[in-house]
Formats: structure tokens, sequence, C-alpha cells
């Protein structure tokens, strides 16, 4: 369907965008078995701090434990299946709300309220069910839900490497919560191929290419990650004010299927964010703040993000996703020139060939 070539290749059929069964089956290939951002590694600093995080229909506890390790249990009791814990916080154990069983901070079951009494009852059988998590560059902490996944650090060890020499001083950054979501009436792959390429910038986003210099734009994709990376634009420009000690990049990076991380030139901050299906037609876009100890926000940057650049792309995706149930569009084709790669849909090309790849 998708020729290995990005210049000879189309896109993916409009129809994967729009279909139920094809949300069915991104569910099992994709996302249950893929690697997923659950939260902020300092975060979970302390024995007994924790964090929870969902995925789809999944509610995942990653849990520092009292060994200082890290782990991950799906968040249900298995007494009833009442969910165990909410938020950010710290415990000793996990106490359910519902019937007041607990555990250990390694799953064990540690009390069942008088059910040790009952004949052929053995407590080792009711443990929390495990969830594998990595930590990605010191600061990200990640999710699989597939006990068979490979690790993080194999997957995607460059993409470990590159954040940590761009982003030297990231582990010294302190984590705000997760923002509130916001619903997009557009497919999650509608989200990712729009987040993937500068081609549309120029037209689209008019106040990003006189802030970030083009002609410094670099894209590459590689394993299950993209990145594209630019230099601001000197002098004054119609998106907010730079000053020479802020931060002079814009970084962007996208790990498969859900996860990006960006960096925005002004004061230092780093920016995670999941984006995931919320029905076939509808995406949940999250993002989770990261900036030095103290470190003021910077309102200019924020005015335009939140009232100019992510308006702009909303409004783009949202009208694709109409335009997906058209019967007068079937599939489109890749923009690629091997002369100059940086500016095309090579990394749209890239996720797409993910994508089936996970499918079939």
């Amino acid at each position: 369907m998708l020729h290995d070539d990005p210049a000879r290749s189309p896109t993916l059929p409009g129809r994967l965008y729009v279909d139920p069964d094809t949300l069915a089956r991104e569910r099992s290939s994709i996302f249950l078995r893929t690697w997923n951002y659950a939260g902020a590694l300092s975060e979970l600093a302390a024995p007994g701090d924790y964090v929870t995080a969902r995925l789809l229909d999944q509610n995942i506890i990653v849990m520092r434990g009292r060994d200082g390790q890290l782990r991950g249990f799906h968040n249900v009791c298995q007494h009833r299946a009442h969910e165990l814990l909410e938020g950010r916080g710290n415990t000793r154990t996990i106490v359910c709300p519902y019937h007041a069983w607990s555990y250990t901070d390694d799953g064990r079951l540690l009390s069942a309220r008088g059910l040790e009494k009952q004949p052929d009852f053995e407590a080792a059988q009711f443990c929390l069910k495990r969830v594998q998590v990595e930590v990605l560059a010191d600061a990200f902490v990640f999710l699989n839900l597939d006990p068979l996944a490979k690790p993080l650090r194999e997957l995607a060890g460059d993409l470990d490497t590159d954040l940590r020499a761009m982003l030297p001083a990231l582990t010294t950054y302190r984590a705000r919560p997760f923002g509130e979501a916001r619903r997009i009436a557009a497919n999650w792959k509608v989200i990712v191929d729009n987040f993937l390429e500068c081609y549309h910038c120029a037209p689209a986003h008019p106040a990003f290419c006189d802030l970030v210099d083009m002609a410094s734009y670099r894209m590459t994709a590689q394993g299950l990650w993209s990145s594209q990376k630019g230099m601001v634009r000197h002098g004054t420009n119609a998106a907010y004010p730079v000053s020479a000690n802020d931060e002079q990049r814009a970084l962007f990076w996208w790990l498969f299927p859900s996860t990006v991380i960006n960096v925005m030139p002004g004061a230092p901050e780093v920016v995670v964010g999941t984006i995931l299906p919320d029905g076939v037609g509808h995406t949940l876009r999250r993002f989770q703040h990261f900036a030095p100890e103290g470190a003021q926000p910077d309102t200019a940057r924020e005015a335009y993000e939140r009232g100019v650049l992510g308006p702009e792309d909303v409004a783009i995706c949202e009208s694709v996703q109409r335009g997906l149930h058209s019967l007068g569009f079937d599939l489109g084709r890749i923009v690629h020139d091997a002369a100059n790669p940086h500016h095309g849909e090579a990394a749209v090309h890239h996720f797409h060939r993910l994508v089936l790849q996970a499918l079939t």
C-alpha cells in the first residue's frame, strides 16, 4: 500500500481515520503493546510516591517502593475491580476505598478483611497485576501493558541519547501537574500527522515561521521516533519576544505512537504531551510542563501558544477530519524532496509505515 520511498508513496487511506474497526485494531495492536508516557520521574522521588495514568480504557499506577524500585500496576482491586488510587500522591500501602483490601508497595495482598480465614484462599493469587515501566532521559516515566514488550532503552536508546545531548539540564527541572485534557474532534492519527511536518507551517502558521528560521529547520525520522529542530530568527517577530538569554531553539520530538516532547524559544521549559484516541473521531491531548526550580511562566509565549498556534492546529485537524468523511477523498500523496527533506512529509510517511506494520 505504501511505497518504501516517501517521494513515491501515497498516504494512509482516509478510511483508516474514520473506521471504528480500525480503531479497535489500533487499541490491541498499537496502544496496548507500545511505550506510552505515564508521568515525571521527579514526581516519584520518595518511597511511596505514586502517579496514576490512563491509557485508553486502562488505568495504571506507577509507584516508588520502599526499596527504591519503580513499579507499575493495573489500578484495579483484585476483589471486585474498584479502582484503587487517584491522581498523584504518597502512601505506604495501597488501600481500596470500596472494601479496604490493601496491598504493599510491591503489589502483594496485605489484607483482605477476614477472607484469610475462609477455606482455599491463597493471598498470593490476588496480588496486583504488574505493568512494565521504564525511564527515558532520567526524566520521563513510560509504561507498557505488553509483558513481552522489548525494553524502551532497546527500542529508543538513540532518542534517550539525543534528549540528553540537547537538554543537559533536564534532570534538574521540576514538573507541574498535568493540565486538563483538550478534546479535539479529529482522529488521533490526524493530530500526529499534523505534528510531524512543517510543510504546512508557512501557509498555516505565519507567526511561527517569523519566529523560527526555516532555513535552519531540520527533520529526522528513525526507528520509533522522529525530531524537528530549528533556530530562532533574530530580531523582532510576529509571535512573541525572545531575549538573548532565552532558549534560542525550537525542538520537537515524537515517540510512536502517542508521545510528543516540545521545546519552544523563550524561557527554559520542556513540555511533554500525549495524543490518545477518545473514539474514532476524537482525540484527548494533555500536556505536562517541566521548568527550572522557581522559574516563572513565559506569559507571552503562553499567550501565543494558547491564543494563536494551538487554535490554528486544532482548526486544521478538525477540518481534515471532516474532509476524511467526504466521498471525494480516498488517499493523498506524501510530499518529499530528497534534496530538501526537512520541509516535507518524510516523518508522516515514517509514521504511516509504523501504523501499517503494527496493524498487519
